[in-house]
């Protein structure tokens, strides 16, 4: 099997642990680039919670360790018979307060989120669960304290020791985080301000519950509350939610269109509810809507935009929706953001622009403008469009055509790897590519890439040397012939070492490409069709984007 996948090779076992060896340092390298930018967006965002994290920290300590059970001796209310109406409503309330029961509320609530792309908040409301059962399993197992006498104990005692009490640890993180989801997705300061009084009710209700039915003792509750207090604000400090909404205006101010589309956007409601808030807290004029359509995935919106004579252009769609924006946009004076909403989201990526909406919508409020260079493309008819990123023609372009857009949309970048798996030998083409006044370069390549920037993916760096700033374009030429410079090549660009003689890599600001025969070619993550010659020429700082400060 190795003599297959290696033909040739006097070592093949050597060479597969070679390989091996790259992706696991890739991977390592991905991990620790996420970790790091990780880290920095908690610190730039999160000073709140790490306070309040330490606030917290000290009160939980300290009531733990000085556990005032005198305070228990306050409640003297008995509890009432099970046949009793107080007695039934309080056994209702306990199950609907289980922490399993408030887990699942929780579970749900970061499915909805994410699917309308706050990434980080979903994110903070799945570590909460975990923490809150966690941590409160942990703290009660460490103190093991009984709970009181009860005639409900059938109902309530399955819960195990009683500090802190669990299902207080549970109610407090759902209000808080509930409280915070609010305030994420961009609800009124009335709809927050009732999020946090109807949790803290609840809070309070279930408390005084657990009292009625004599499963925790007073002690217990305030443990508890201050527990899961604590459990939602590691949580938020850990993903970079800030729960408390900024009043401090942003730089600016003035008019704004927003250029979306439609089948991008799960919850139009959710999604231009949240942009008008943030536009309006910071000292903007609502947004001009202009839906893209099939017919036009962005020029004719982004052309409306320049004629309204807009400031700031906010682009919520995939790579296809961006890239028609910007070269609309391209030489103008308006300041494009992007608001990440496709699958591959590539120039978003490489400009360090986060996927979450909120996020990628603080970037636009409060980022910093860069001018970056656009790339216009000139097929064999003639006609002229523009990209932002990278232009394939060969394997790229025939992976991309043959990704299945559902399964793209359900796994995202895993289907572009099993589209790959049909073209990982694709079929060579002869292709002679001109760049500026140099001598032509005649190959039989398999890929021939065109690129404004350096990453593919997160960690996939094609062209390391790429900037969207430096007014050039990068071209990488591959024609591997084997199995072996294939294996070869793929681990030169996974550990960005030297590569080897079937990758060829040139810059330059003009580049012209003639095929023998009609091939794909890609633009931008989108297929474009075929054709036997391509011209690109490179646009320097041809357009305003925020970016990340």
């Amino acid at each position: 099997m190795i003599d297959q996948w290696f033909p040739g090779s006097p070592d093949p076992v050597r060479r597969s642990q070679d390989v091996i060896d790259q992706v696991v340092s890739w991977i390592r390298r991905l991990a620790c680039a996420a970790w790091n930018n990780a880290l920095m967006i908690t610190w730039q965002r999160s000073k709140f919670n790490a306070v309040a994290t330490a606030v917290l920290v000290v009160l939980f300590g300290l009531w733990t360790a000085l556990l005032p059970t005198g305070l228990d001796a306050l409640w003297q209310v008995p509890v009432p018979p099970a046949q009793s109406r107080l007695g039934q409503i309080g056994a209702a309330i306990a199950l609907i307060s289980l922490p399993l029961v408030l887990y699942l509320v929780l579970f749900a609530a970061s499915v909805w989120a994410s699917r309308r792309q706050l990434t980080s908040v979903s994110a903070a409301l799945v570590l909460s669960i975990a923490l809150s059962f966690g941590a409160s399993t942990l703290a009660k197992e460490l103190t093991g304290r009984e709970r009181p006498s009860s005639s409900w104990d059938y109902l309530l005692t399955h819960q195990g020791p009683a500090y802190p009490a669990p299902h207080m640890v549970a109610a407090t993180t759902a209000a808080i985080m509930f409280a915070t989801l609010a305030a994420t997705a961009g609800r009124t300061r009335g709809a927050i301000r009732s999020w946090q009084l109807g949790g803290a009710a609840l809070v309070v209700l279930f408390g005084i519950n657990l009292l009625v039915m004599r499963a925790h003792s007073v002690t217990d509750i305030v443990g508890g509350i201050l527990l899961g207090a604590l459990v939602a604000s590691v949580s938020n400090l850990l993903t970079g939610v800030n729960p408390v909404r900024s009043r401090r205006p942003s730089e600016g101010g003035g008019r704004t269109a927003v250029i979306y589309n439609p089948t991008k956007v799960v919850d139009q409601t959710v999604f231009k509810g949240l942009i008008e808030g943030r536009l309006t807290e910071n000292g903007w004029e609502l947004p001009l809507w202009l839906s893209t359509t099939a017919e036009d995935p962005g020029r004719g919106m982004a052309q409306q935009a320049v004629d309204a004579d807009v400031d700031l252009v906010l682009v919520a769609g995939g790579d296809g929706t961006v890239r028609a924006a910007c070269g609309a946009l391209a030489n103008t004076d308006t300041t494009v953001a992007i608001l990440p909403s496709g699958t591959g989201n590539l120039l978003a990526g490489n400009m360090k622009i986060p996927v979450d909406t909120e996020r990628a919508l603080d970037v636009a409020l409060r980022g910093k403008s860069k001018t970056i260079d656009i790339l216009r493309v000139t097929d064999a008819n003639r006609d002229v469009q523009h990209a932002a990123v990278m232009c394939g023609v060969g394997a790229d372009a025939a992976v991309l055509n043959d990704t299945n857009e559902e399964l793209k949309n359900q796994i995202g970048v895993a289907a572009y790897v099993i589209a790959g798996l049909n073209h990982i030998k694709a079929r060579p083409f002869r292709a002679t590519v001109t760049i500026d006044d140099d001598e032509p370069l005649e190959r039989d390549a398999s890929l021939v890439m065109v690129g404004n920037v350096s990453d593919l993916q997160a960690g996939l760096t094609l062209m390391p040397a790429a900037s969207a700033s430096d007014g050039v374009l990068d071209v990488l030429i591959a024609s591997p012939r084997n199995q072996v410079e294939l294996t070869q090549m793929v681990s030169a660009v996974l550990a960005q070492r030297k590569e080897p003689s079937t990758m060829v890599r040139r810059t330059g600001e003009r580049v012209h490409i003639e095929l023998r025969e009609e091939e794909l070619y890609e633009l931008d993550g989108d297929v474009i069709g075929k054709t036997t010659d391509l011209t690109f020429e490179v646009l320097p700082a041809a357009l305003h984007l925020k970016v990340p400060r």
